[in-house]
C-alpha cells in the first residue's frame, strides 16, 4: 500500500476527536502527541503493508457500517492501535500493540473501554476461534476486507505482505501464508457479518483460489 502522509486518513483532527471523546471528564488530553507516535509507528521502514494505508482502508470500511456498532467509539480506537507494533512473524504483535495502547490509556480512558478495545485488538490475531461480541466480529472483518477487494489491489497486498517477509524464503513464506489463507478459505464463512459477507464474501474467496493457481508449491 503507498503511504499516505500525516495530514491523510482524516489525520490528526479525526484521531483527536475521536480520544477526547473517550476521555474521562478533567483527565490530561495527549492526543497529538499519542497520534504522533502512531504516525511514526505505521511509518516504519520495515512496513509496506501494515501501514497508515491499511489503516486508512480500515476506517473507510468502518465508516460505511457505523451504524451496525454497538460501540463504535471502542471500534475505530482498536483499528488505530491493532497494527501499532508490528514485526513480521512475531507471535505477540497484536498482544503487545494492546499493550501499548492500555499504557496510553491508563487513567485517561475508562477502564471498562479499555478492556473493550484490548479484546478487540488482540481479536485481530485472527486465530481459530470465532469472536464473541459482535464489535469483535465486525472488527476482525474490517481487518480482513481487503481480501475482497479487486485482484489487482489484492495483488498490490500481497506483494506488500511479501516484502515485509523478505527474511524468509520463498518456500517458507508461501507455506506460511498458505497455511493462513487456507484457514480462511475452510470456514463456513470467510467473514463473520452478514454485512461483510454479502459485500466481500465471494471476492475474497475467488481471490484466494486464485492465488494459489499463482503460488508455487
Amino acid at each position: 500500500m503507498t503511504q499516505p502522509g500525516p495530514g491523510q486518513i482524516d489525520g490528526l483532527d479525526r484521531f483527536q476527536a475521536l480520544w477526547q471523546r473517550c476521555l474521562i471528564p478533567g483527565t490530561d488530553d495527549h492526543s497529538d502527541s499519542i497520534y504522533q507516535r502512531l504516525v511514526a509507528a505505521y511509518g516504519e521502514t520495515h512496513r509496506h503493508y501494515h501501514t497508515l494505508s491499511h489503516i486508512r482502508h480500515c476506517l473507510q470500511q468502518l465508516d460505511l457500517c457505523k451504524a451496525q456498532l454497538v460501540g463504535p467509539d471502542a471500534v475505530e480506537t482498536s483499528i488505530w492501535f491493532h497494527d501499532v507494533i508490528y514485526q513480521s512473524g512475531a507471535p505477540d504483535n497484536e498482544n503487545r500493540s494492546a499493550q501499548l495502547y492500555r499504557e496510553l490509556a491508563v487513567d485517561v480512558h475508562q477502564n471498562d473501554f479499555c478492556q473493550r478495545v484490548e479484546d478487540m485488538i488482540t481479536a485481530t490475531a485472527h486465530n481459530k476461534t470465532p469472536p464473541a461480541r459482535i464489535d469483535e466480529q465486525y472488527l476482525v472483518d474490517i481487518d480482513l476486507s481487503s481480501f475482497g477487494l479487486s485482484w489487482d489491489d489484492f495483488l498490490r497486498d500481497s506483494r506488500n505482505l511479501r516484502l515485509e517477509s523478505s527474511h524468509l524464503s520463498d518456500s517458507d513464506y508461501h507455506r506460511r501464508q498458505g497455511n493462513f489463507r487456507k484457514s480462511l478459505l475452510a470456514r463456513e464463512c470467510f467473514f463473520y457479518t452478514d454485512y461483510f459477507y454479502q459485500r466481500y464474501e465471494t471476492q475474497a474467496r475467488e481471490n484466494i483460489e486464485r492465488y494459489f493457481e499463482h503460488m508455487p508449491e
